[in-house]
């Protein structure tokens, strides 16, 4: 993680702060590295790009809800984020549309698998139940801290450490089982 994105949690202290479109626009800039990366990897294969249009307008559209006493406004925009992945893809198997997701994970990667063992450990990631593949891509991949992790998904910063401590022996679990087949 930056510095300046330790430095500065809570660069919106206000909720005025938010009514200047200019304002939103420049946080959204400052934060739309980390925006980008999470919608790789949890957005539908191929619409990354509209996840991000359709959470910028919600949260344009509700930012009067932002509280930054709850959180920073990164952690508040990539709630958005995610929320908005879950229905695009959500709208996706209703629709019977979903083309593979888990099975071709390599779009996720912001650099390219550099082998089997890369893309063995994304096909176990990839089926870890979702509250575990959620706190272990935010965690190793989107590189936020435990407790950044917590705030996002409601969960305690204990909860948070189980749950990477229980994801971690399952991928363990099932290498180990792949070595013996």
């Amino acid at each position: 993680m930056s510095s300046t994105a330790k430095d500065a949690p809570k660069r919106l202290s206000s909720m005025e702060a938010l009514s200047s479109m200019e304002a939103f626009s420049a946080e959204l800039d400052r934060i739309m590295p980390v925006v980008t990366h999470v919608a790789r990897r949890f957005a539908p294969l191929g619409d990354a790009e509209d996840v991000i249009q359709e959470a910028c307008l919600a949260a344009w559209r509700y930012r009067h809800r932002f509280d930054p006493e709850q959180g920073s406004f990164q952690t508040w925009m990539v709630r958005i984020l995610l929320n908005e992945s879950y229905k695009t893809d959500g709208r996706r198997r209703r629709n019977g549309l979903l083309l593979g997701r888990l099975a071709d994970r390599s779009h996720f990667s912001t650099q390219p698998p550099h082998g089997d063992s890369d893309r063995q450990l994304e096909t176990l990631i990839a089926g870890l139940p979702r509250r575990q593949r959620e706190v272990i891509e935010l965690y190793y991949f989107v590189d936020l801290p435990v407790q950044q992790v917590a705030e996002l998904l409601g969960i305690s910063s204990g909860t948070v450490k189980s749950t990477l401590a229980d994801a971690r022996r399952r991928i363990q679990f099932r290498l180990a089982g792949e070595e013996t087949s």
